[in-house]
């Protein structure tokens, strides 16, 4: 069919031809043989070839030294141990566990209560956990332990599996105070929901070994900053909103589910009339201290302090005491943490019931996901194992669920701070648990009379630069509206349906503006910048080469992309399949300026009879599918039967590898494969290709 129409049309063809070769400019010229991409593979020996079943067995090859070599690998500790330099890293290990310890022993009561569970609990997840991260881990700057967020789901978790006695509910809703349940003495009740705990903290455990061992530590790539920004800031209201009750004495029913959130505010409102001046006085001094010391002192003179100023065990002890000399229970009513139970806990097993599997879930992938985001930002000279990593943490939730110890995870604060101390290796945690061992088996008692308004008002101020998060809204919008997104709608879930949904919906939110963006990438024609040998968008600084449209969409070319890429391909050059059609119904994209009805008629059988070649850039085709594939070998085929080549450059190793092992290369034609554009310029501009 081309052949009979360029026959009939030969004296305008050669009219365009002498028409586009006035107006362009000279033709690209290269200081060496154009390559097409075959021969260039030919000359730098380079196969694209599938792995073999034989490769993979190659590489695991179940030698003694490669088995003793990995079970080793496993151990970072023997390592740490072989290469310790006692005279230079002790005294700074020493030095940054023993501060760390001080940021411990009070997050772990604080957090031991948010959990709902009792501050007992909160020591043991920041004891054993420490402990068994100095064997299986691996970045110094990691404080394993108790952690905000995770306590918060922890909460959330057992409060939602394990039913209050009727003891405690008097027949109607408790209130959602958890120094009620530690205050009550109800020593079952606790037990049950410690014991629910660390089945959750079996299973968080048992997902992160799992995924260590298997080499799966590339998934922390998936979750994107403006997510984990969003998420973390949207703990850090729930955080507060469940410390504001017991900061200023209020007590109010047991809430959960949908709009948990709204309708917790509208019962502390309701109730504000019933506050505790005692604790609400306990609080505004805690809040003017914390401020003052952590914000004032330790930023204006950290350059002048050997170690941050560590205000919250001084407010711990100083709380106690107060509370003790001051009685501050009987007198004002403000409520303490009780009596702490001097030991350890023994070895239990732990409560596994299938409904907390899901939480449980969601709680490995935000442990994994919070450590290993703070363990690259604080380790900046090394790679971080992030295999290992998963390793040590599946080690510290699976050891600590035998001795009662709720999902651990790294906290800021403690990070870094032992960022901050220089921390030589992950033995600083010897000298942490130290310290929290003998407040478990000898100190604990003494803090029996510590305010629970004190442990509230540190919670809440330790995560309240989370809440500054906000600030990097403005800057979100300007740079990048899609990521400004994820972050509101992961907010708005999470503050007014509850939680768990700003996961689901911040995460498939992000998956679904991935798969939206890639559909949306750009199309184009490109052109060659005057004077210069770069080829970029067509525009009034760009020449075109005569019988030539060099075509480039800016995406992977799979199942979402595929029509898109055919239909924009067709529009920016001219439609094949339109060629049984009249001239004036064929879609084109010409220049062209106004002209009487039969002049443009001619324009487009002109532009038609002279476009012999179609360069297609891959360059950013990172991915192929089987559609992909189809829609690229239909292109070629349906511009073949009209007189037109296609011509690929600039190649990914993924599409040429998929190219050799399908028909796809048979169909383009080895000789049709260039590896740049200027390569496939300099062919078609002798006309004798």
């Amino acid at each position: 069919m081309s052949k009979n129409i360029s026959q009939e049309n030969s004296g305008l063809d050669r009219n365009c031809r002498i028409q586009r070769r006035d107006d362009a400019t000279e033709n690209a010229s290269l200081l060496r043989h154009p390559k097409t991409q075959n021969s260039l593979d030919n000359l730098t020996e380079k196969e694209y070839e599938d792995v073999k079943c034989g490769d993979i067995c190659a590489d695991f090859q179940c030698t003694r030294t490669a088995l003793l070599s990995y079970f080793l690998s496993l151990f970072p500790i023997v390592r740490t141990l072989r290469h310790y330099d006692v005279k230079n890293d002790l005294l700074k290990d020493a030095i940054s566990g023993l501060s760390t310890a001080c940021l411990h022993f009070p997050q772990g009561m604080a957090f031991g209560i948010l959990s709902s569970l009792a501050p007992k609990y909160g020591l043991f997840t920041s004891f054993y956990p420490v402990v068994l991260y100095v064997i299986f881990g691996t970045c110094p700057f990691v404080s394993i332990g108790t952690n905000a967020v995770i306590a918060l789901f922890t909460a959330n978790l057992v409060e939602s599996h394990v039913t209050m006695p009727p003891s405690h509910t008097g027949g109607t809703n408790s209130t959602n105070d958890s120094m009620t349940f530690v205050q009550v003495n109800d020593v079952d009740f606790v037990e049950a929901k410690a014991a629910l705990a660390a089945g959750s903290s079996f299973i968080v455990g048992v997902l992160l070994l799992v995924l260590g061992l298997l080499r799966l530590g590339f998934i922390s790539s998936y979750m994107s900053t403006p997510f984990v920004s969003s998420f973390t800031t949207t703990a850090a209201i729930h955080i507060i909103t469940s410390q504001i009750p017991k900061a200023i004495g209020v007590h109010i029913p047991l809430i959960s589910g949908t709009g948990k959130l709204v309708i917790t505010y509208i019962e502390i409102f309701k109730n504000i009339t019933t506050a505790n001046v005692g604790s609400v006085v306990t609080s505004i001094i805690c809040i003017i201290v914390l401020i003052f010391v952590k914000d004032f002192i330790n930023e204006k003179f950290k350059s002048k302090l050997y170690m941050p100023i560590p205000i919250e065990l001084i407010l711990v002890i100083c709380g106690t005491v107060v509370s003790y000399f001051g009685k501050l229970n009987p007198t004002f009513d403000i409520p303490v943490v009780g009596s702490i139970e001097a030991g350890l806990s023994p070895p239990s097993l732990p409560t596994l019931k299938p409904g907390i599997i899901g939480d449980s879930v969601v709680i490995a992938i935000i442990v994994f996901v919070l450590t290993i985001s703070m363990a690259k930002v604080c380790e900046t000279k090394n790679t971080i194992n992030t295999n290992q990593e998963l390793v040590a943490y599946g080690m510290t939730n699976l050891g600590g669920s035998f001795f009662r110890c709720f999902p651990s995870c790294v906290a800021p604060p403690r990070t870094i701070l032992l960022k901050t101390m220089e921390a030589k290796s992950t033995l600083n945690g010897i000298f942490s648990a130290v310290i929290i061992l003998l407040i478990l088996l000898f100190l604990g008692e003494y803090f029996q009379y510590l305010p629970l308004p004190i442990l509230s008002i540190m919670i809440i101020m330790s995560i309240k630069n989370l809440l500054l998060q906000f600030r990097q809204l403005p800057r979100l919008w300007k740079l990048n509206k899609y990521d400004f997104t994820v972050w509101i709608a992961t907010l708005l879930s999470g503050v007014f349906i509850d939680f768990p949904y700003a996961l689901y919906c911040g995460v498939g939110l992000s998956i679904f503006l991935v798969v939206y963006q890639s559909q949306r990438g750009k199309f184009g024609l490109l052109g060659k910048l005057k004077n210069e040998d770069l080829y970029v968008e067509e525009s009034q600084q760009t020449t075109s080469y005569p019988n030539v449209k060099i075509f480039k969409m800016e995406s992977s070319l799979y199942f979402a992309t595929a029509e898109s890429f055919r239909e924009n391909l067709y529009r920016l050059t001219w439609d094949p399949r339109g060629m049984g059609k009249d001239p004036e119904e064929v879609t084109v994209t010409v220049n062209k300026t106004p002209a009487p009805d039969g002049q443009q008629t001619a324009d487009l059988e002109c532009e038609r009879m002279e476009t012999k070649y179609v360069i297609i850039d891959c360059s950013s085709f990172n991915y192929v599918d089987l559609t992909g594939m189809s829609a690229l070998s239909a292109v070629v085929k349906e511009y073949r039967l009209v007189g037109i080549e296609v011509l690929l450059v600039r190649c990914t190793n993924s599409l040429l590898a998929l190219m050799k092992r399908s028909e796809l290369l048979e169909t383009v034609g080895k000789d049709h494969v260039f590896p740049d554009i200027v390569d496939a310029i300099t062919v078609t501009a002798s006309d004798n290709y």
